[in-house]
């Protein structure tokens, strides 16, 4: 993928149009940097591919001629097409949880995407997604997708029609994507992290809450569960999208937003560094000033900027090139750790490189034999056995 180098104005101009609305010096700001992109197809460009389009769109149409015809015209379609999208994906988490869910009686409760911005953003339309993420209780999770496979439900990657062969697949995940009959993705969660043990499914599941979405209930995290889990996760893949930006901007606006709730389960899950930083990221792209020039070194929110700035640049692939460096699966950078937490993880991760490599040379040397197994008699014994 492309990478498009933006200047400073559009940098500024992305983050800050990444959230719902503007007060009156936010708009000034967006004025200011509108006047000094150099480039408007990087911009649209970036925006489009990490989700921030729709949200941009509806902030700069509204500063009245600051912004050239043709990029609102090109901002406008892109917007449009994921408004109908959105209603699909919507269509597809309702039928999900009447048809999978309630019939079983599953612990369940939806995050990120569509339940999130219905819940905390000013325009939910305005906030694209791409999928369903879905929380069940772990004791349900194969009840759930063998129910959800048998009601037409397809999983990502093929998998064989018996049980053990659900089983698995699902030993093989730690997500488990499945596609829904309309198309659209639906993942089901059973952990959310990545083998760190930071967040405690059973407490939040019991702590979830329950909001009417489009005339019907549905549950949700609570939203200090929800604020400490997207800190976590979005600070795992760099802050490489726009959208996560507007949803941290939206919740901490939000009336039920508690600020000393949300520290309390951070330092309970030892994820207090990541979550002061996410805070200090907010208000880098809320105030559209940050130091200049950046410098991963400085502070942990400052860190976090860097990359996220890289990848909205870099798009998914450099995302992707980033995962190498991080500490484990959950954690990307060393503040997020104490000092004997990095050595566990370092000595964890030379174990599953190990495991990995294993693995690699058991499968290749089990796909020599039923090679040799499977060949003529006379070419197995080299012509031995015709002398």
């Amino acid at each position: 993928m492309e990478t498009h180098r933006l200047d400073q104005a559009s940098r500024r101009l992305l983050l800050l149009a990444a959230r719902g609305e503007w007060d009156e010096a936010q708009r000034g700001l967006g004025l200011q940097s509108a006047a000094g992109v150099v480039d408007w197809n990087a911009f649209c460009e970036v925006a489009t591919r990490s989700f921030g389009a729709c949200l941009a769109y509806r902030l700069l149409s509204g500063l009245g001629g600051g912004v050239p015809p043709d990029v609102l015209q090109r901002l406008g379609q892109v917007s449009r097409v994921l408004a109908m999208r959105s209603l699909r994906i919507e269509g597809a988490m309702l039928d999900f949880k009447s048809g999978c869910l309630a019939p079983l009686g599953a612990r369940h409760a939806f995050f990120k995407g569509s339940a999130l911005a219905h819940r905390y953003h000013v325009e939910p339309a305005a906030r694209p997604s791409r999928d369903i993420d879905v929380l069940v209780d772990p004791s349900m999770a194969f009840a759930v997708v063998r129910h959800a496979r048998a009601s037409g439900y397809v999983p990502v990657k093929p998998v064989g029609p018996a049980d053990r062969d659900l089983v698995r697949w699902m030993k093989q995940e730690t997500v488990y994507g499945m596609r829904a009959p309309n198309g659209e993705l639906i993942e089901i969660h059973e952990s959310l992290d990545h083998g760190d043990g930071r967040l405690d499914v059973d407490a939040m599941l019991s702590r979830a809450e329950t909001i009417e979405f489009r005339g019907r209930p549905l549950p949700v995290l609570r939203t200090a569960d929800l604020f400490v889990y997207m800190c976590m996760h979005h600070t795992r893949h760099f802050w490489s999208h726009l959208h996560w930006y507007a949803d941290l901007d939206a919740i901490t606006r939000h009336p039920l937003f508690d600020l000393s709730e949300v520290r309390e389960v951070a330092a309970a899950a030892r994820l207090t560094p990541t979550v002061e930083a996410c805070l200090q990221l907010n208000e880098f792209a809320r105030a559209a000033t940050w130091p200049d020039p950046l410098s991963a070194d400085r502070s942990a929110g400052e860190a976090l900027l860097v990359r996220s700035i890289e990848c909205l640049e870099g798009g998914p692939d450099h995302e992707v090139r980033l995962r190498k460096t991080r500490l484990s699966a959950d954690r990307a950078f060393a503040w997020q750790s104490t000092l004997s937490e990095r050595v566990v993880l370092f000595l964890l991760r030379v174990r599953h490189q190990a495991r990995k490599q294993f693995r690699r040379v058991v499968g290749a040397l089990a796909r020599r034999w039923r090679g040799g197994a499977h060949a003529p008699r006379d070419v197995r014994s080299n012509g031995t056995d015709r002398i």
